[in-house]
């Protein structure tokens, strides 16, 4: 097995009914970074050749990431999901702006092009997040983002089990005063 602890970042991808293709792919190109990736089956029994952690049943999307962090030896965790929307790329532009800027978290701005009420959620859940925060949070539910291993460990048994997982670490590490940022992503379609 590899040993990845000269590298800054693990790789955390929850799966959960993604195409065995498309997961690949998405690990493939990661791989191809030389980051150390961790692929996590939430229940749905992909080839045992691309699961690194797998579930027989499911645990829920925040479970998965955290079983990764756990298994990584990194001192920062980046998270993207298997459904092919995040690029590699994308993950190499937050590890830069990491190693530049020096965040805690940095955190994948989608910048939706969303109508109706999906639009209209989106933003009230921003505003409200964004008030308690008491700062502007640009997307509060990306899963491309790079985050300190320590922290979210130290977190651990207040994250979320399911998809608030992201909710929950980036508005307590607001809370707690850490240096949080955003960068622009695109996003692709599943």
């Amino acid at each position: 097995m590899p040993d990845y602890t000269d590298r800054l970042i693990t790789l955390v991808i929850p799966v959960k009914d993604e195409e065995r293709e498309v997961v690949a792919d998405v690990v493939f190109k990661a791989q191809a970074h030389g980051w150390q990736v961790i692929v996590v089956d939430d229940g749905s029994m992909i080839p045992s050749t691309l699961a690194t952690i797998r579930f027989e049943t499911s645990r829920g999307y925040g479970a998965a990431i955290k079983a990764g962090i756990k298994k990584a030896t990194t001192e920062f965790i980046a998270t993207m999901d298997g459904d092919g929307q995040h690029t590699a790329w994308d993950v190499k532009r937050l590890e830069d702006f990491l190693v530049y800027f020096k965040p805690d978290m940095v955190i994948g701005d989608r910048r939706l092009k969303e109508q109706g009420v999906r639009l209209w959620g989106r933003k009230v859940l921003n505003w409200t997040a964004s008030l308690f925060a008491g700062r502007w949070i640009a997307d509060l539910n990306s899963g491309l983002r790079i985050f300190r291993r320590s922290i979210a460990l130290g977190y651990e048994p207040i994250l979320s089990d399911r998809f608030s997982f992201t909710t929950s670490i980036t508005l307590s590490m607001l809370a707690d005063h850490y240096y949080v940022d955003w960068l622009p992503i695109k996003v692709w379609p599943r």
